[in-house]
This record gives structure tokens, sequence and C-alpha cells, in this order.
């Protein structure tokens, strides 16, 4: 799971970056154990109707692309993009219907969850390791290099920032906050441990929470940090409304018939007015210590100091280029509004559709001289520019019950079922930042997180749909 570009892997898909190592289990699976569960099964829980008419407007919208006009785009191969395109898609949904299939009972569960420990502990010693050198020592040993170069197909060890075993270190973010740490925190927040033992009535859930934590802020990967902050302010969220209603109802019990609703009300409002002051100090507090971390943050308070428009700040703070990538993106949206322009095809439309400010930024001009497409780096704006408002709003609608059936078995009685359905909820919220980071479907973290929740869905309550639409 920790290895997102194999290099054996790389060079079978034509050079692909996205190559993870897991796809090699994954074939196995699809081919020989996946056709025996899913006869045993018979269906699929109703919500995953509209990831299924999802892949089957991105199949029409790439059809209805032959009858759009398509600037030329140097010597770049129409079908061998698609052929990627469909194939990126084929992997996510085959490690989600594998994880989803394969989750008949609790045991099998916590299988493979005690197995996500085990490699996340494996991808954290790793990083920790690169990044214990370079602090101490500045550089890298050879043998390290050598290692990473049989692992990735980057090869690169970064300046400062750990990369685990990823392609880069925004790539290693990505797992992190997708995957493991949405589950060790999960864990954590419900006591919770697939393992049962104890080092000083720690679990094994903790002490990765606590270095998964650790590894991700050495990465510096901004985009994940974010993620990760917006999860855990879910989490606080949470418990600090059941905390804010406890001490309302507090009060107005010590004081019984001498508040009257005005003041119920203004005592409400000044414990969330406390409690939002707190967060904000902690998000200042946080981004003060990244800007003097990560020198791409340094000008972070100039920026906010000043009237700068919103491409100035993002060319100060060193992601001008995925701006400008972004509103390319939704020109062609603003387009090819209904169905976009089919799988992979958005990058056929990008020179006639970066703005001005768009040129200014180096990444534009690697398409002087490179066949292969620019992306929109955003799997939302990608959804909208490739598949339009129909696919786009599919794919949120299966979102949307993914949500639901989180929030549902956050309830349920069995303590792993309970931790998946929190597990589920924090990824969801990360995706929602790191989908304007990363635009590819072939990475395998949230799919099987949803997968498994599902899974355990089907297996708690037979289709799980009627449960479901009871609760809402």
């Amino acid at each position: 799971m920790p290895i997102t570009s194999l290099p054996l892997l790389s060079q079978a898909a034509g050079g692909s970056m996205v190559a993870p190592a897991s796809v090699l289990p994954l074939s196995l699976l699809v081919l020989v154990f996946v056709p025996l569960y899913f006869y045993r099964q018979h269906q699929l829980p109703r919500p995953v109707l509209p990831l299924l008419a999802f892949v089957f407007v991105a199949v029409f919208s790439t059809a209805l692309s032959f009858f759009i006009e398509f600037p030329l785009f140097r010597d770049a191969n129409r079908l061998r993009n698609l052929l990627s395109g469909f194939t990126t898609l084929g992997i996510g949904i085959s490690f989600f219907l594998t994880a989803l299939l394969l989750t008949d009972s609790g045991e099998r569960l916590a299988f493979f969850f005690k197995w996500v420990n085990i490699g996340g502990g494996i991808a954290l010693l790793w990083a920790g390791l690169q990044s214990l050198y370079w602090y101490l020592t500045g550089g890298y040993p050879d043998w390290m290099a050598e290692i990473q170069r049989i692992i990735s197909t980057s090869g690169n060890l970064y300046n400062r920032r750990t990369t685990g075993m990823a392609f880069e270190p925004s790539w290693l973010g990505h797992q992190l906050v997708l995957f493991y740490l949405p589950y060790w925190l999960a864990a954590s927040f419900r006591r919770f441990s697939v393992f049962h033992w104890r080092i000083w009535k720690l679990s094994a859930e903790n002490l990765f929470l606590a270095a998964g934590g650790l590894i991700l802020v050495l990465s510096l990967a901004r985009s994940a940090l974010l993620s990760f902050s917006l999860a855990v302010g879910w989490l606080i969220l949470m418990s600090t409304a059941r905390f804010a209603g406890w001490f309302h109802q507090k009060i107005i019990a010590a004081r019984s018939n001498a508040v009257s609703r005005t003041a119920a009300l203004l005592i409400k409002g000044s414990i969330w007015l406390g409690i939002a002051g707190v967060y904000a100090a902690l998000l200042l507090g946080g981004a003060f210590v990244l800007s003097r971390l990560d020198p791409r943050m340094e000008d972070l308070f100039r920026v906010l100091s000043n009237p700068y428009n919103p491409l100035e700040a993002a060319n100060y703070l060193f992601f001008g280029e995925r701006m400008a990538f972004w509103l390319t993106g939704l020109q062609i949206f603003n387009h090819y509004p209904l169905f976009g322009v089919g799988l992979e095809n958005a990058g056929y439309f990008f020179p006639e559709n970066l703005p001005i400010f768009g040129w200014t930024v180096v990444e534009s001009h690697k398409m002087y001289y490179t066949s292969a497409l620019p992306n929109t780096l955003s799997l939302w704006i990608r959804l909208l520019s490739e598949t339009g408002i129909i696919g786009f709003s599919l794919f949120l609608s299966f979102l949307y019950l993914v949500w639901k059936t989180a929030r549902l078995l956050f309830r349920d009685a069995h303590p792993l079922i309970a931790t998946l359905g929190l597990t589920a909820q924090l990824t969801l919220i990360a995706l929602l930042m790191e989908g304007m980071s990363v635009d590819t479907f072939a990475f395998p973290y949230f799919w099987l997180i949803f997968g498994w929740l599902l899974g355990a869905l089907a297996s708690r309550t037979g289709s799980g749909y009627d449960n479901l639409r009871a609760q809402g």
C-alpha cells in the first residue's frame, strides 16, 4: 500500500507515474476471488448505484467526445490517453469492489486493519529514517538512495521533506491523510485497537497516530496538512458540540427560572464564540509553525496582510500553477457543461483555455516540448471538465451516500464497525481538500475505506439501504 509508483509496474504501464504496488495483489483478487464472492453475494448495496451510473456516464461522455472537434496537441496519442483514463478508473473501481465484496465479517475486517497497521508502520519507519538522516547529516546515504530508486519511479530523496515510499512528499501526505491517519485517529478516539497488547496503556493505533502526525509534518505536504486539519477539526467539532450542549444545560439548570430565553441564547452564543476563538488561535499557531518550517510558506503572513488578488497570493505561496490549471479546467467545463470532454481529454483543450496568468508559470511551458497532456491537478475539476455536471453530480451522490452510511455505522454496537464509520467520515472530509491536489482515480486509499464501509453495511443489514433511508 505505501508504494505509489513501483518502477516495474510503471514501465509496464508505459511510464505512468501512478503505479501503486498494490495493483499486483489486486489483479489476483479480481481475477480469482472476487468472482466467487460476487456469485455468492448476488447483489451490491444500493449506495453503490450512483457510482455505477457515474462509470456509465464516463463511458458515454468519452464516446460522445468523438463528435467534438479536438485541438491538435503535438503528437499526443488520443487512443492511448483514453486507455490510460479508463485503466486508472478501472483500477480504482476494482479496489472498491474488492474491498466491498471481501468484507463479509467483522473478523475479516479486523484482519484487514491489522495489516493496515503493519504496512503503515513500515512506511513510517522508512520515512522516519529519511528525516533522521537529513536532520543529522544534511544528506542521505547511498544505500538509502538505491532503495528509493527500487521502490519509486522518481527515485528522489528531498531536502528537508520526507517522501517515505511514495513518489514524492505530497503523495506520502495523500496516503497518510486518506488511509492511515483517519483509522489511527478514529481508533484512538474510540479507544479501540485490533491488537490486544498495550505499551504503558497505549495501543498500536495511539503510537502510530503520534508517529504518523509527525511524519505528516516532516513531509511538508501543505494540502495534506490542511486536509488532516479539517478531519481533526470535524472530530473536535463533534466533541465540543456535545460539551457546549452539556455546559449550556448545566448553566440553565443551575439558574432554573432566572434565565430568560434571550439570556440562554446569549450564553449558548458565547460558548460557541469562545470555542471558535480557540480554533482560530490553533490555526494561526499551526500556520506560524509551518511558515517557519517550509520556505514556500515564509511569506504567508505578508501575503495575508497585503491586498493581493487570489492569483497574486497563489503565486507568492507557490501554488500559482495549480490555480492556473484549476481555472483552465473550469473554463473547459464552461464550454462543455453537460458531459464534459471525456476521460483524459481535458489536456487537449489547455492551450486555448489557459488564462493569461497561466502562461507566466513554469509548468505551462512544458506544453511546448512534451507530448504528455497537462491535467487539471484536481479531482473535482477533472470530474467537471471530463464528465460534466452529470458525472460530477453522480460521483457526489455516491460520496453523499457513503457519508450517510458512515454516520449510520458510527452508532453501531460493534466497536470495529463504529470505528470504521468514523474512519470513513474522516477520510471523506480529508478528501474534500485532497481532491484539490490529486486528480487520479488509481490511488487505492479512499476506495478501500469506502469499500470496507459498504461491505460492513451489507454484512450488517443485507442491502443496508432500508436502514440508511430510515436514518434520513
